[in-house]
């Protein structure tokens, strides 16, 4: 993998990570178009399958 390609992954987990936290009580929420529930599944695939790619390359210290 290329550096440029692991920044790139890293930056989307970021990103990713930074949506995730800024969603309300996603279990609670009954007036959202999209649960907040199935959006936070699907970050939190997101940020899982992205760690699977970087595994070999970076270690985050963080667990999210």
């Amino acid at each position: 993998m290329k550096k440029e390609e692991i920044e790139i992954l890293v930056s989307l987990r970021q990103k990713t990570i930074e949506k995730y936290k800024r969603l309300k009580d996603y279990r609670s929420n009954k007036n959202a178009i999209m649960k907040e529930y199935d959006h936070a599944k699907a970050l939190h695939e997101i940020v899982v399958e992205i760690d699977k790619a970087l595994k070999d390359h970076v270690n985050f210290s963080d667990k999210n």
